[in-house]
């Protein structure tokens, strides 16, 4: 048995273990999604990839460049984004384009090519143990981290069930409308960040609405806080995104709301209390594949396939469309309406009037300061334009209870600390609204217990 155990060691195993890893890895950021089919037929095509990747090297007679050249091809493919990051810290950020990221690994590839070349094949099978330990030690440590994270999340479930929560309701069961601008500041953060002043605050204060001057998110993440928001003001941080998907999809306050009598009407990119997505976007992953292959040069081959044009400002329009008309629907019972708009969240797809950049900032850490904050409150002023419009567009909107706000503050052109990174925009309205309780309101996810 030992002998066995001796000679597998001293094989290159960790090339295929390597695969293995990397697919629990990304099983266990959510397990709930676990699919074993899936998961068993891509660990086959890796293995067969790899199977003849060395055969056809030992049959040029290449074999004495090694195997760690197709470990570091690995690591860059399967992990592109992470890479990115890292070297995005030393070099340039518009770099990282897909025919630059096949450069990035030809040419190291090469040099490890020659340096196994120049070490002799012999010397570098002594690593392969090394090797092949280090990777099945990786694979136990990941596997456990996945299984602690997994109670974690079911802990934080049955604190979120047992939790007691402040009485709220919407008086008289008037119709909710909240549309959200992603990565809208509050208009504190607007004046320091960007020397900027939004109309929009001028334009709801004179119709009566309530803006709050600074107002703080439990998180500069979307995902994290609508999750926070839909979850009652749930201040226990979610593992990873995945999860704070799934608890989203269970949102406490809809279940509430529908228990009152509430209709929901969900226009937004997620599933929200069970409801499902109003338009496919590939942002946040929803299915064991797309997990799997989430951050991998094979996600930005797919995303390259389908080849939508301006996938974000496609979505806008729709859903601008289709609220216009859902607020004018006939009902019997009350509703509430989330609209969830990109704007003015990068890409920056259009200026003030609408129109389409014809050079817009598609991502913010790799344009100029100037330019990023241009075009960031060129496109806040379009999104003013449109929430007003679609206000007004609202049927007997002064009877109704309306919440403007963003999800978290800017975050580009700020250390990864600053605080105003979460502080977005906010402004309620409601009849008889009382000012001095929305006064207590710190953070927007504490907005549901101030609607009474």
């Amino acid at each position: 048995m030992g002998k066995i155990i001796e000679d597998w060691l001293s094989r290159a195993v960790f090339v295929y273990s390597f695969g293995l890893f990397f697919l629990i890895y990304k099983s266990t950021l959510y397990f709930a999604s676990f699919e074993p089919l899936t998961f068993i037929c891509f660990f086959a095509v890796y293995c067969l990839i790899n199977y003849v990747i060395l055969f056809v090297q030992e049959k040029l007679g290449l074999y004495e460049y090694g195997t760690l050249w197709l470990i570091f091809s690995w690591i860059i493919v399967l992990f592109i984004d992470r890479v990115s990051d890292l070297l995005s810290k030393f070099i340039d950020p518009s770099f990282f384009h897909l025919k630059y990221v096949i450069i990035l690994i030809i040419i190291p590839c090469l040099i490890l090519g020659l340096i196994s070349k120049k070490t002799g094949s012999r010397k570098l099978k002594k690593l392969n143990p090394i090797l092949n330990v280090f990777v099945f030690i990786l694979i136990g440590l990941t596997l456990l981290s996945g299984i602690r994270l997994d109670q974690q999340e079911k802990k934080h479930t049955v604190a979120l069930t047992n939790r007691k929560l402040p009485a709220f309701e919407i008086k008289n069961n008037k119709d909710l409308i909240w549309i959200l601008l992603d990565e809208y500041a509050d208009p504190a953060s607007l004046k320091t960040q960007f020397k900027f002043h939004s109309y929009l605050v001028d334009s709801l204060e004179t119709k009566g609405f309530f803006v709050f001057d600074t107002l703080c998110s439990r998180s500069d993440a979307t995902v994290h806080s609508i999750n926070s928001l839909f979850n009652l003001d749930d201040s226990i941080s979610m593992p990873n995104y995945s999860y704070a998907t799934n608890s989203l999809n269970q949102s406490l306050w809809i279940k509430s709301l529908q228990q009152k009598g509430y209709e929901f009407v969900n226009l937004d990119f997620f599933n929200i209390g069970g409801h499902p997505k109003f338009y496919l976007l590939r942002f946040f992953t929803d299915n064991y594949i797309d997990q799997l292959i989430e951050g991998s040069v094979f996600s930005i081959l797919v995303n390259k396939a389908i080849k939508e044009e301006m996938p974000a400002d496609r979505y806008n329009q729709k859903i601008v469309s289709a609220f216009n008309l859902k607020v004018r629907e006939k009902r019997a019972k009350p509703v509430f309406i989330w609209a969830h708009l990109l704007i003015p969240h990068e890409p920056f797809y259009r200026g003030a009037n609408g129109q389409l950049n014809k050079d817009p900032v598609l991502d913010t850490k790799s344009s100029s300061p100037a330019k990023v904050a241009s075009q960031y409150t060129a496109y806040l002023n379009y999104g003013n334009k449109v929430v007003l419009e679609m206000l007004n567009g609202i049927p007997d909107w002064r009877n109704k209870t309306i919440v403007i706000s963003g999800d978290h503050g800017a975050r580009m052109l700020v250390p990864d600390n600053d605080p105003r990174r979460k502080q977005p925009f906010g402004a309620i309205y409601y009849p008889g609204m009382d000012k001095r309780d929305l006064n207590k309101i710190k953070y927007m996810q504490q907005i549901p217990f101030h609607l009474h």
